[in-house]
């Protein structure tokens, strides 16, 4: 029985410092005046479908992305949303960081394991999506490393920034959108197999819309090329 408290309480507490973490996320877009597109912790989420329509609560039936997200987006286009696209990045770590400093001195009064266990486990959180990392932790690097690519001068910048701005564009602009080749040229030069499908679909979605067949036939070669080296929500989130 002391077995199955813990197990549920290591549950608990992990799903509530998720919830803080992914909080710090989403508090920190929202007072920049952007909008909440997605909140996932563990298999619920909250969720937009545009940025126009009604908050939904619903079931994430994707697992990679139980481990959290917290998405909010810009509603206009601005060269300062980079900067604050940083700041949000961070905004998850040190939100972990305080709170898990927050609650030792209540462990100190309370000496509840599950309060420590909490502690523990926020603090942790903080310093593992916080400190750079070559490898991803699911789907994209960890909050650390992608504030590190932004400011790195070199073509982890450029990448990071396109694939930013090109989301803009299609979030704000819709099936209006077209992309420029600027921003596409970084991902299609990228070692990184998502961001490349990313570039291929972006291409093949500007030749569709000038109603270039061949090239569309290309591009979706390309991304067949892919396929198998790429998550199934990336493919999913490019359809074609």
């Amino acid at each position: 029985m002391e077995i199955i408290l813990l197990l549920l309480g290591f549950v608990g507490c992990y799903i509530v410092a998720t919830l803080i973490h992914e909080l710090g996320h989403v508090v920190c877009g929202l007072c920049n005046r952007w909008k909440l597109f997605m909140l996932v912790v563990g298999p619920l989420k909250l969720y937009r479908e545009t940025l126009d329509s009604p908050i939904k609560l619903g079931i994430e039936k994707n697992i990679v992305m139980w481990c959290g997200v917290g998405g909010t987006f810009p509603t206009t286009k601005s060269e300062n949303n980079i900067k604050i696209w940083a700041k949000v990045l961070l905004a998850g770590p040190f939100t972990s960081i305080i709170f898990g400093l927050i609650m030792i001195p209540v462990f100190v009064v309370t000496k509840n394991i599950f309060v420590l266990m909490l502690c523990l486990m926020s603090i942790a959180m903080g310093a593992m999506c916080i400190i750079p990392m070559k490898m991803k932790t699911g789907l994209l690097y960890n909050d650390g490393t992608r504030y590190k690519r932004i400011r790195s001068g070199g073509q982890e910048e450029l990448e990071e920034k396109a694939i930013f701005k090109l989301i803009e564009i299609s979030m704000l602009e819709g099936e209006d959108a077209t992309y420029p080749d600027d921003l596409i040229k970084p991902l299609l030069e990228s070692k990184d197999n998502e961001l490349k499908y990313y570039g291929y679909y972006y291409s093949y979605s500007n030749a569709k819309k000038a109603g270039n067949l061949d090239d569309c036939e290309y591009y979706k070669s390309k991304m067949e090329e892919l396929k198998d080296k790429v998550p199934k929500v990336i493919i999913e989130d490019c359809p074609w």
